[in-house]
């Protein structure tokens, strides 16, 4: 063998050998980064009374697991037990902040930074699994719900007048500006055109007749008094969230103002969505106007950021009280909010003055008794599985901070998607995300097709159940059987066909939803008789 061959052999070899070296390192370096990352006291120094639990949360890649080991008095153990968080990136979170939040005991410490998600992640997981065990999050100063400042309560039977917006034009020329230019927000989409299977889905109730969506908050009023929905049965409950003053007229007479005729309210209504909703008669501080929220969130409600509630007291989902006509909020706190527990709720016949489970329409084909969801903004964003409930606010994305021509700072109360303010993504979304328009965009895009889909799917069952009802083959038992399914099935599908964001409020929540309304639908086509 020649000296250039032998040569060229010895560097064939070395080559082979950092190749397998260089796979060694790569494959290493997985097993490393997927190894538990902990901090805390040994073993032998927990007390037998502390409890080991165990909380998820969605992270950049996928979920994040944690496992934590505590008490009322400290955080023996932290452990994240199983994350795809990115090499490098979030992978230093996974690796730095158990050892930061056990140092601190506390869940107030700084993100890693270039890892904001993965670090809020674990975080959050932590403080599910401390939630999981009875464990108070507040104690290490976690909280799945920003709170920064808690909203005051109306005062009812006051004798409160409502101010008009008018009234405070002058004290808050920047605020009034800005509202007032919600009056360009006056865009309407026909829900019936766009999405066919809703004449089907909603018989015969009125949203299969008229359903546009709002226009806007300047366009409460115009909006209730146009639509089709609105007939001589209807009761004042409708004028629910559009003018402050039915809000004032409830707060000061009662609930009994719920079940007046709604055109004798007419002349009592003034103005659309203003001050008062907000701010009762006190501009700066945030009030909540609509006390059933303040009962649909009970001993929650300072555990929920006033800025937040002063926006889910009106975008949230509710019903109709059976015997006195209220607008009433089916949950009475945070954990109750799930739609799996709304469900709960409304198919339990105990919570309703007529001893069945609520329904607002029955399908006259069908013999369904069909849920129509509202708009649940609020349950959707403070849900398990929103990645930003516990740090934003809703007026944190809609309302965002601006500069006056005075250079004064003011929160803008022009009302827009997130997606529509360049200085907000530059300023705070850019943290964390690339090009968060394209990033929300396509995941809209796909809620959409899935919603579309599984519409079309719940309006073939509809169609199915019409034919069995009619051929008779069937008896009462077996078609109850099916009827629930639907129900529930169209239950989940409308939680997000209705609400307003298309999943990006919770894209988890929302495809878990979607998932549900799919399973259900395909288990009632599979109750049928072959043909």
């Amino acid at each position: 063998m020649t000296d250039k061959k032998k040569k060229q052999k010895l560097l064939d070899t070395i080559g082979i050998g950092c190749g397998v070296l260089l796979v060694l390192i790569a494959v290493i370096s997985i097993i490393v980064s997927k190894l538990p990352a902990s901090a805390g006291v040994k073993d032998k120094e927990i007390p037998s009374t502390a409890l080991t639990l165990e909380g998820t949360a969605p992270g950049r890649n996928g979920d994040v697991t944690v496992r934590v080991v505590a008490d009322e008095n400290m955080l023996y153990q932290i452990k994240v037990i199983d994350q795809q968080e990115t090499q490098g990136i979030g992978s230093e979170a996974v690796k730095r902040l158990p050892a930061s939040i056990f140092q601190a005991q506390s869940l107030k410490v700084d993100a890693v930074s270039g890892a904001t998600i993965s670090s809020e992640a674990i975080k959050t997981a932590i403080i599910s699994a401390l939630e999981s065990g009875g464990i108070k999050p507040a104690i290490f100063g976690g909280s799945l719900v920003k709170v920064e400042t808690v909203a005051q309560k109306v005062e009812t039977h006051s004798g409160a007048v409502v101010q008009l917006a008018t009234d405070w034009s002058e004290q808050y020329p920047d605020e009034y500006a800005t509202w007032a230019q919600n009056s360009e927000n006056s865009e309407a989409t026909d829900y019936l055109v766009d999405y066919p299977m809703l004449k089907t889905l909603y018989e015969p109730y009125g949203f299969s007749k008229d359903y546009k969506s709002a226009r806007g908050h300047m366009f409460a009023m115009d909006d209730i008094l146009e639509t089709k929905r609105i007939g001589e049965k209807s009761k004042a409950s409708c004028w629910t969230c559009k003018t402050p003053q039915f809000t004032n007229l409830v707060n000061e007479e009662g609930v009994g103002i719920y079940s007046l005729p709604f055109m004798d309210v007419r002349d009592k209504v003034i103005e659309p969505i203003s001050c008062y909703t907000c701010h009762a008669n006190t501009p700066g501080t945030l009030v909540v106007t609509q006390t059933f929220l303040t009962d649909g969130v009970g001993e929650d409600f300072e555990g929920i950021d006033a800025a937040t509630l002063s926006c889910g007291q009106c975008h949230n989902e509710y019903f109709f009280a059976t015997d006195t006509g209220a607008t009433t909020l089916p949950h009475n706190s945070l954990s109750s909010m799930s739609p799996d527990a709304i469900l709960a709720y409304y198919n339990d016949g105990s919570n309703f003055s007529t001893g069945e489970p609520f329904y607002d329409y029955v399908n006259p084909r069908t013999g369904v008794k069909q849920i129509k969801v509202q708009h649940p903004e609020l349950e959707t964003f403070l849900g398990e599985g929103s990645q930003h409930r516990n740090a934003y606010t809703c007026a944190d994305c809609h309302m965002g901070k601006t500069v006056s021509e005075s250079g004064r700072t003011f929160s803008s109360h022009y009302l827009i998607s997130p997606l529509d303010n360049p200085e907000l993504i530059e300023n705070e979304c850019s943290k964390c995300h690339v090009d968060l328009v394209a990033e929300v965009r396509a995941s809209q895009e796909a809620v959409e097709r899935r919603t579309y889909a599984i519409g079309y799917e719940l309006q073939f069952l509809t169609e199915r159940l019409a034919a069995a009802v009619e051929s008779g083959e069937y008896s009462e038992a077996e078609l109850d059987a099916i009827r629930a399914l639907a129900r529930d099935a169209q239950f989940y599908w409308d939680f997000v066909f209705v609400e307003n964001a298309e999943g990006a409020h919770n894209p988890t929540l929302t495809h878990e939803c979607l998932d549900k309304a799919e399973a259900l639908c395909n288990e009632a086509l599979g109750l049928f008789k072959a043909a």
